[in-house]
């Protein structure tokens, strides 16, 4: 995994034009997650093992935004926004399903 977010680093400075400082590839051999929970309820593999699925989580619907186009609504009365965002997101179950099943990527 260290390896892979290196290469990805050198990747991205590479294309953005930018030099990589070696702290930054020092660094990206190391994850350090901060929590209160109990030690003995929550080992650390128990507790890397929730980030990761967090993150999957926080990816997924990152994905779900670009692919709904999902911005701000267009009021902040709730009335309006909340059928706003539920009509974004019906059209994402619909259309992740049939953009698969035809092998095409949505917009």
């Amino acid at each position: 995994a260290a390896q892979e977010a290196r290469r990805k680093i050198n990747k991205e400075a590479k294309a953005k034009g930018n030099k990589v400082q070696p702290q930054t590839l020092i660094a990206a051999g190391f994850v350090i997650l901060v929590t209160s929970l109990d030690r003995e309820e929550f080992p650390a593999g128990t507790v890397l093992k929730l980030y990761r699925m967090r993150w999957r989580i926080e990816l997924a619907f990152k994905r779900l935004k670009s692919l709904i186009g999902l911005r701000a609504p267009p009021a902040k009365d709730p009335r309006i926004a909340k059928p706003w965002i539920l009509a974004h997101f019906l059209i994402a179950l619909v259309t992740e399903p049939l953009s698969r099943e035809l092998g095409v990527s949505p917009p």
